[in-house]
């Protein structure tokens, strides 16, 4: 049996065991097998096995763009040592300047931003790094439904449970300037498990994905957060039900069924 066929037949033994899509609200059924966080957001597609969760196509279509943004990000800060990991990134460069018109032109910092960043004393331990301007309106629409749809599968593989058409994720998302300046909550960080990643026998994605979680009691609100290389961190907000919980007035609330 060829490793194709091993492939869909593990696919298929999956999704018998995960029938229905895990952003959707518990109403649509799953075709599809998700990897969150994607697979080009790991040097040269090497990613350890697990947080794979069932999805329908139309909600692991409509997000691809946006990954790819998000994997930009995580990848530049710091690229990889090979020329291989640098090549790989700036196919993504390239392929998220094609898909999103005019978001890295967004990127470019004012002058302002830039004597500001000169001005902080900010160090950079790379060579070749220098500031990038994330205040913008495309970076931050695709970093938003990133960080959605990281909520939507950790609570799912951590809980079991698809967070229904009442509930929703609400995310924040901080960039390095962001933990330099002391932008991160401390008191909310303060409140989660110990870091967790990806692990495959003794291979370990800890130097380039890392999340961490607390959920209530009854497992229906919890907060994940997530932080990509030296890169950026994404806190995602969960409530199973909006009802009766604070989240409901964030301006930045993702509803079950909004990726499709």
């Amino acid at each position: 049996m060829g490793e194709a066929q091993h492939k869909r037949r593990r696919r298929q033994a999956f999704l018998n065991q995960h029938p229905i899509c895990c952003y959707c609200g518990g109403t649509t059924p799953a075709i599809t097998v998700d990897h969150v966080p994607s697979i080009q957001m790991f040097a040269l597609r090497k990613r350890p096995k697990g947080l794979e969760v069932p999805a329908c196509e139309s909600c692991n279509r409509a997000t691809r763009q946006h990954e790819q943004v998000a994997a930009m990000l995580g990848r530049i800060y710091p690229v990889g040592p090979t020329e291989a990991e640098r090549e790989e990134v700036r196919r993504i460069l390239h392929s998220v300047s094609n898909n999103n018109p005019g978001l890295i032109e967004e990127m470019i910092p004012s002058l302002s931003q830039l004597h500001r960043f000169a001005q902080s004393g900010t160090s950079l331990r790379f060579d070749g790094a220098g500031p990038l301007n994330v205040s913008g309106p495309l970076v931050n629409r695709s970093v938003q439904i990133y960080g959605a749809k990281l909520g939507f599968a950790l609570h799912y593989t951590t809980t079991g449970r698809i967070i229904p058409p009442g509930g929703g994720v609400a995310v924040r998302w901080y960039s390095n300037d962001d933990a330099v300046t002391g932008e991160i909550p401390l008191e909310l960080l303060k409140i989660l498990g110990p870091p967790q990643t990806l692990k495959q026998g003794k291979w370990s994605a800890d130097n380039q994905f890392n999340y961490a979680f607390a959920i209530a009691e009854d497992g229906k609100m919890a907060t994940y957060y997530s932080t990509f290389r030296r890169s950026f961190a994404v806190i995602s907000l969960v409530s199973e039900d909006l009802a009766d919980s604070i989240l409901v007035a964030h301006d930045q609330l993702h509803r079950p069924g909004q990726f499709r």
